[in-house]
Parts: structure tokens; C-alpha cells; sequence
């Protein structure tokens, strides 16, 4: 038959959990950075290469269609100037004019736009606008000079005009250097996109390919684990059927000794003296401890197996709370203890098993009168309480059972609720330590749970946490 894994299985399942969890979550997390990375790079690519771009459909495409006005502009002002030293013609003259109001227009629309470009654009434009200030100053003396003066000197054909070509030159060529500085910036751009895309993208393969892997393993992993589950439930459901099985066989003979205990004890089968007495006496609170024993293992195999019976109902806590008390007054008496109730006036009514509750409480009184010293005092408190971390409107209802016991060592408030467990101080007390495993799971049951904490002065406080809501 499987075995059920023991406490000490435990720490390292949880371990081997934890590693393949990280096994898990370090792929998963490179192939997530991954994918975002391919969304991302070419979203940072555009904010880098669209104000390149822009810069150059907004400045450099037009400032170098607006130099190409100027140099047309400048060729047809010296063709023009050099007609009219040969012609004379006036009307050659307003021609210029209105060759050079087109080149001022360019100049014009061009200033702003080299603003946006580099420092040796910015220069050489400067210096073009001073050369073009001084060449048509000069133009513009010598048309206005007598007309036998103006055959003196060819403008068309002057270093003047020959300079502010070649700085318009220039500026065209500036542009042209700002242009390929931007293109290659693109370009740079594009190549380093391309390089990164490529590596996140082998990054992406090889974390896709190693989570299929582990999501293989995985997967055997969940299949082997569900085997083990199904055995492990198969071994639970044999065990309660075996403790089933054994404890209503033990039931029987046990339930004729305690009958014919008590035949013998009535005198049945003839008189007895005070020592047989004893021995009758002792035989059957023996057997009521063994039957009561049995009780509690087929209530653990109940939970275990999921065949214990919650029926919530609307109750009135209170109610069953003080006969729960005076059921165990008696007892609490005849050991010596002084068992009170502080109850509140009232609390509201709420969906819960009142013979589970019953149950839970009764419990916890028995184990107190148990281990409460004589002259001990066991005290049961309710009320509406918030559990810790909690805030709004309270919501839980907590049934308390204080003692002046010898009290519980902090590191053992939890294994006490383990099965068969019991403190080396109380060995000397019968029970089997089970009344507080089966108390707690059947507080789970309810929706809620039991505690155990140390109390202030000395003993100890056993809470039964029960939802409201």
C-alpha cells in the first residue's frame, strides 16, 4: 500500500517546488523582456529617426531647392547686366530688378530654415547674404552711373560675382554635408535596430525553446504528481476504510464487555465485594475510554476522507454556547475548577453547524478541565471581533477558552493541532492527541479556524474563529 509522505518529506518538496518554480519564472521573464523588447526598439527607432526625418523634409530638402533659386537667380542677374553694357535696353533692366526681388524672396525663405541646420551652413549663408549686399550695392551704382560710364566694367564678368557664386556654392555644398550627416544617422539608426532586433530576437527563440522544455517537463512533472495524489488519496480512502472497518469491529466487543460490566456492576450474577467493585469500575471507564478513542479516529477519518457532514443553518451562537458550558460544569467542579461564562447581551445570528460548533467547544472545555490544575479557573468569552490585518466592519464571531494551565511553549502552539501529538508534560494525562486535530479541521470546515496563543498572566487561550458572513 503507498505510503502518506511524512512531516519530514515536507521542507524539501516545498525546496524542489521553489527551484523548479525559478527554473520556471527565469525563461518565462527573458522570453516577456524579449517580446517587449521587439515592440519597443522600433517604437525608440521612430522617436530617433523621425525628427532626422523631419529636419530633413523641413530644412535641408527645401534650404537646398532654395540655393538652387538663388544660383538661377545670380545667372540670370549677370546675363541680363551683361546684355544691357551691350544694349542698352531699359527693359533688360527692370528684368533684372525682378531677377534680383526673386533672389531676395529666396534669401528671405531660406534664413529661418538655416537656423536648423549646423554651424558651417549658418557661416557660409552669412557670408553669402554680406557678398550679395556689397555686389548689388555695387550693381546698383553702376546702373545708375551715365550710360558711357557703364561700358568702363563688366559686373558679368568682376570677382565679385565670381565670389558670391562661389559662396553660394558653398551653402549648396553645406547643405548637401548636412543631408549625408542625417541620412547616415538614419541609416546608423536602421543597422543598430536591425543588430539588437536580431539578438532579441535569438534571445526570444531561445527562451520560447526553453520554456516548451521546461513546459514539457512540466507537464511530466503534473502527471507524475497527479499519480502520486491519486495514490496518496487511494492510501487516505484505505486507511479510513481500514480505520472504519477496525473500529466498528472493536465497537462491538468493546460496547458487550461495557454491557456486561454493567450487569456484573448491578449484581446479575450475585453480590460483589468492595474490591470486585473497584475492578468493575475500572474495566469500564477503560472501555468508555476506548470507545471514545474510537469516536474521535473515525471523526478524523471523516475529515480526512471528506465524509464529515457540515449542515449550516441560521444559529444563535449564544445559546449553544452556555449549554455547551453547563454540560461541562459538573466536571469543571468535581476537579476543583472554577468554570464561568462573560458573555455579551447578544450577538447577531449567522449561518454555521450548531452541532459542529457543539463539538469544537466541548472539545476545548474537556482538554481544559484536563489540564487545569485544582483551583484553576477556565473562563469562556465571545464576542464580534476583526482578525489581524483586518479593517472595516468586524465579520468574525470568536469563542474564546482561557485556563490558568500550565500553558503551551510558543514553538509547539502549532504541532499541538497535529495528529497524535500531545506535550511530554501532559503524558501523564489520558488521550490520544487527537480532539484538536479533528477540532481544527472541522473548524476549516466551517469556514473558519482555531488558534491557540499563550495567555497573558498563565495558560493558555484556545480561539474559535467562525465566519458571519
Amino acid at each position: 500500500m503507498p505510503t502518506e509522505p511524512t512531516r519530514e518529506d515536507a521542507p524539501d518538496a516545498r525546496t524542489a517546488f521553489a527551484r523548479a518554480e525559478w527554473r520556471i519564472w527565469i525563461p518565462l521573464a527573458a522570453l516577456i523582456f524579449a517580446l517587449l523588447a521587439l515592440v519597443v526598439i522600433p517604437m525608440f527607432r521612430t522617436r530617433l529617426v523621425e525628427p532626422l526625418h523631419a529636419n530633413l523634409q523641413s530644412a535641408v530638402e527645401p534650404g537646398r531647392s532654395l540655393v538652387t533659386r538663388i544660383h538661377v537667380a545670380l545667372a540670370m542677374e549677370g546675363a541680363l547686366l551683361h546684355s544691357v553694357m551691350e544694349h542698352r535696353d531699359t527693359l533688360l533692366i527692370a528684368r533684372y530688378h525682378g531677377s534680383v526681388a526673386d533672389e531676395m524672396t529666396a534669401y528671405a525663405e531660406l534664413r529661418p530654415l538655416v537656423g536648423q541646420l549646423g554651424p558651417v551652413a549658418r557661416r557660409e549663408f552669412r557670408e553669402l547674404t554680406a557678398l550679395q549686399v556689397g555686389w548689388h550695392s555695387a550693381i546698383e551704382e553702376y546702373l545708375a552711373g551715365a550710360p558711357t560710364a557703364r561700358r568702363a566694367k563688366d559686373p558679368f564678368h568682376s570677382a565679385e560675382y565670381e565670389e558670391l557664386l562661389l559662396a553660394a556654392s558653398r551653402l549648396d555644398e553645406a547643405l548637401s554635408t548636412e543631408a549625408d550627416r542625417r541620412w547616415g544617422e538614419i541609416a546608423a539608426t536602421n543597422r543598430a535596430q536591425g543588430w539588437i532586433s536580431a539578438v532579441v530576437g535569438i534571445l526570444a527563440l531561445g527562451a520560447a525553446l526553453i520554456v516548451g522544455w521546461l513546459g514539457r517537463r512540466l507537464s511530466k512533472f503534473a502527471v507524475t504528481a497527479e499519480n502520486r495524489r491519486a495514490e496518496l488519496q487511494k492510501a487516505v480512502e484505505a486507511r479510513a476504510r481500514i480505520m472504519r472497518g477496525v473500529s466498528h469491529d472493536l465497537k462491538n466487543p468493546l460496547n458487550a464487555i461495557l454491557g456486561y460490566t454493567e450487569l456484573l456492576e448491578e449484581g446479575v450474577k450475585g453480590q460483589l465485594n468492595a474490591g470486585q467493585k473497584e475492578s468493575l469500575f475500572r474495566i469500564r471507564k477503560s472501555v468508555e475510554s476506548l470507545l471514545l478513542l474510537i469516536d474521535d479516529i473515525l471523526d478524523l477519518s471523516r475529515t480526512e476522507s471528506g465524509h464529515l457532514r457540515v449542515v449550516p443553518s441560521k444559529t444563535q451562537i449564544l445559546p449553544i454556547i452556555r449549554e455547551t458550558i453547563e454540560e461541562h460544569w459538573a466536571s469543571a467542579a468535581a476537579a476543583g475548577q472554577r468554570l464561568e461564562a462573560q458573555l455579551p447581551s447578544d450577538i447577531p445570528a449567522f449561518k454555521t453547524d450548531p452541532q459542529r460548533v457543539q463539538q469544537i467547544l466541548g472539545n476545548l472545555l474537556s482538554n481544559a478541565i484536563k489540564y487545569t490544575p485544582v483551583g484553576g479557573q477556565i473562563t469562556v468569552r465571545a464576542g464580534v471581533k476583526r482578525r489581524d490585518g483586518e479593517t472595516g466592519e468586524p465579520r468574525w464571531a470568536a469563542i474564546e477558552v482561557i485556563d490558568t494551565g500550565p500553558g503551551i511553549p510558543t514553538d509547539q502552539l502549532e504541532t499541538i493541532f497535529d495528529e497524535f501529538s500531545r506535550l511530554k508534560i501532559h503524558q501523564d494525562k489520558p488521550g490520544a492527541g487527537l480532539g484538536l486535530a479533528i477540532a481544527r479541521r472541522i473548524s476549516h470546515l466551517l469556514g473558519g479556524s482555531l488558534t491557540a496563543e499563550k495567555a497573558d498572566a498563565q495558560g493558555s487561550v484556545f480561539t474559535l474563529w467562525l465566519p458571519m458572513r
